[in-house]
């Protein structure tokens, strides 16, 4: 892989959304109907619209999305945030070294926040992986959604972050 198809982060556009919600991998997508009970395109569309938000997306200079992620706002706790990853079967195409730059992501999403965190699905093992690499525990596993499926409560506060910022210097 020459260093033009080297996957990178930039901010991200609704346009992103659309071509995501096509080529989304089917545990996000289980994940999404078990959490809310929408479509794929509603879910990523709505992170535009939400307080503080702070989206990104992973693609190449040919315009493959890999995925997107972000946070925001933590509707009933403000100095909470609600960090989120959503991917396309491309994502297992990118090298070990996206999951090593992803700590440094964390911290960027998790500036404004005492803690983040996120529910996610007890089989969606490449979000599990992303967040434990990222430093991120499990805090509970509990019934989610419409459909009462398991999830897991994942969390990241402060204290761990910057920790992690201090190893890192």
């Amino acid at each position: 892989m020459s260093n033009v198809d080297m996957p990178y982060v930039r901010k991200a556009v609704p346009k992103d959304a659309v071509y995501l919600a096509l080529d989304m991998r089917k545990l996000d997508k289980l994940e999404i109907k078990y959490s809310h009970n929408i479509e794929p395109l509603d879910a990523v569309m709505s992170c535009f619209n939400l307080k503080n938000a702070k989206n990104y997306t992973i693609t190449d200079d040919h315009g493959v999305i890999y995925g997107m992620f972000g946070v925001s706002d933590c509707p009933m706790q403000p100095r909470q945030g609600v960090v989120w990853l959503l991917c396309s079967d491309f994502i297992k195409s990118i090298p070990n070294s996206f999951y090593r730059e992803c700590k440094s992501w964390i911290n960027h999403l998790a500036e404004d926040y005492d803690s983040i965190y996120n529910f996610v699905y007890e089989k969606n093992w490449l979000a599990l992986k992303w967040l434990q690499l990222s430093g991120f525990t499990v805090a509970k596993k509990l019934k989610v959604g419409p459909y009462k499926k398991n999830f897991y409560l994942i969390v990241k506060d402060k204290d761990e972050i910057c920790a992690t910022q201090q190893q890192s210097q």
